[in-house]
């Protein structure tokens, strides 16, 4: 019986979300929010495993707290959450990075940084 030592597990397409190598990139297994949404590669995603997207109710307070950027395309699951991964540092392009409607992403560069992502 043969069996092989390699097997692909997803595809890598390129885009423009890795900036540069001048910081190690690393991953982390994270747990998606459940849900009805397909979050796309690039979402800034929070300490719940959603989309960062939550402002204080004067508008100049970010609530939200990241935790990585998602590493792949993910569809919610309604009833369960759904695995990932997701990149927790590095460099990356801020333009690609997908936040929510009432923040941008630059309310959130200082708070990246922290954690050892750098936007370019």
């Amino acid at each position: 019986m043969s069996r092989s030592a390699f097997s692909q597990v997803g595809e890598f397409n390129p885009d423009n979300l890795i900036a540069g190598n001048t910081h190690p990139i690393d991953t982390k297994a994270v747990a998606i929010a459940t849900g009805s949404a397909t979050l796309k590669r690039g979402t800034l995603l929070n300490k719940s495993g959603g989309i960062c997207n939550q402002t204080g109710t004067s508008g100049n307070e970010v609530l939200d707290i990241p935790v990585g950027i998602l590493c792949d395309d993910v569809t919610q699951s309604t009833s369960a959450t759904s695995d990932a991964l997701m990149y927790i540092c590095g460099d990356f392009k801020a333009s690609e990075i997908i936040v929510g409607a009432d923040v941008e992403v630059a309310d959130f560069e200082l708070e990246l940084q922290k954690l050892g992502i750098f936007l370019k």
